[in-house]
């Protein structure tokens, strides 16, 4: 990696602007799959599986590839206290907001309120406690694996991946991927254990470290990506849309044993990643424009806020929901984004650059 110069790293942040759309898509996968599906054109066998519970896999691969292509700008180490202010005011300035909004929701419709489960919140550990993974703000479990992402970048990046060439690395990550993923589909495969709401459905489902495979797979990708960008960056169109046209083939028809949810389609996660930053081709036209730039910025507000506003909206709106259910959805879509872009530009923004520095 300490091979690659200033410019085609630069030419790398200016050309994968690409991909921060494809975050917008993958949050609006998950708001359907949430809340979409008895909705047209949500509910018609055509199309409906592909709304299925695999966004949270993109977004932590995507997120280890991201870490990668930002870091490695530089032969010197990551400054692990740097790292995680930076983190830091990313995330957490909407998390909290998210988190206050939905503890206000359930305080004026007169819910119970367990207070040990909003300090988890407030620490980010739920998702460590299988118990309190969908405690409060349901989506910020992801929040919690996240963390254990960050902490541990600095020391791999720094340890690892800086220290030792590509083939090696790429063979330890697939052999911690083809391990975890054994381990998942042995687990799954105990009807007790996906019994929902159990605490062995939350820990094999929830818990931090049966995600780290998919976080190592998208660094594995993102190294793959910046040994390979000049030679290989060109029209790839075709092949992309093979690859969406596989991917949609594998939830029309899954696999049995396999945990979609834990990170089995990481690697073609990876690859399509791969692919569409290495593209130039229309699609990059298409996704790397002001609009759809703004769109994937605005998705993780969408993402964390998706519960309390919902649950903001429908009490709102209670009456116009029993008599236009479908009208309701698209409504509660729109009113997201908005708030979701509110948040970004007063909230995520602001608060972000003022952590920065400190």
């Amino acid at each position: 990696m300490s091979r690659i110069v200033l410019p085609l790293l630069l030419l790398l942040r200016m050309r994968i602007e690409q991909l921060t759309f494809t975050r917008f898509l993958a949050a609006v996968i998950i708001i359907v799959f949430h809340y979409g599906l008895d909705v047209p054109p949500f509910t018609y066998s055509s199309i409906s599986f592909l709304f299925s519970n695999i966004g949270i896999s993109y977004f932590f691969v995507l997120s280890g590839f991201v870490l990668i292509i930002a870091y490695s700008k530089s032969d010197q180490p990551i400054v692990p206290r740097t790292f995680y202010k930076n983190r830091f005011a990313r995330v957490y300035p909407v998390y909290l907001f998210a988190l206050l909004f939905h503890i206000l929701m359930l305080w004026i419709c007169n819910f119970s309120i367990t207070w040990d489960g909003v300090l988890v919140n407030l620490s980010m550990l739920q998702a460590w406690i299988p118990q309190y993974a969908m405690a409060i703000n349901r989506a910020g479990w992801t929040l919690s694996v996240e963390v254990l992402f960050y902490l541990s970048f600095p020391l791999v990046y720094n340890t690892f991946y800086k220290k030792y060439q590509l083939s090696p690395t790429a063979m330890a990550i697939l052999g911690f991927w083809l391990c975890s993923q054994m381990l998942s589909s042995y687990l799954i495969s105990i009807p007790t254990n996906i019994k929902e709401d159990s605490f062995s459905h939350h820990f094999i489902y929830y818990f931090p470290l049966m995600h780290f495979n998919q976080f190592l797979v998208g660094n594995l990708f993102g190294m793959i990506l910046l040994n390979t960008y000049d030679r290989f960056s060109k029209n790839w169109d075709v092949l992309l849309i093979l690859l969406l046209a596989g991917m949609a083939a594998l939830l029309r028809y899954p696999i049995p044993f396999a945990n979609y949810h834990n990170g089995f389609l990481a690697l073609f996660f990876g690859f399509i990643i791969l692919i569409i930053s290495l593209n130039t081709g229309l699609c990059t036209k298409l996704t790397s424009g002001k609009m759809a730039v703004f769109l994937g910025e605005i998705s993780f507000g969408m993402y964390i806020l998706q519960i309390p506003v919902h649950d903001a909206f429908y009490k709102i709106t209670k009456p116009f929901y029993y008599q236009h259910p479908n009208w309701f959805f698209y409504l509660y879509l729109l009113v997201l984004l908005l708030i979701s872009a509110l948040s970004f530009q007063f909230i995520e923004t602001p608060l972000r650059r003022w952590i920065r520095k400190w």
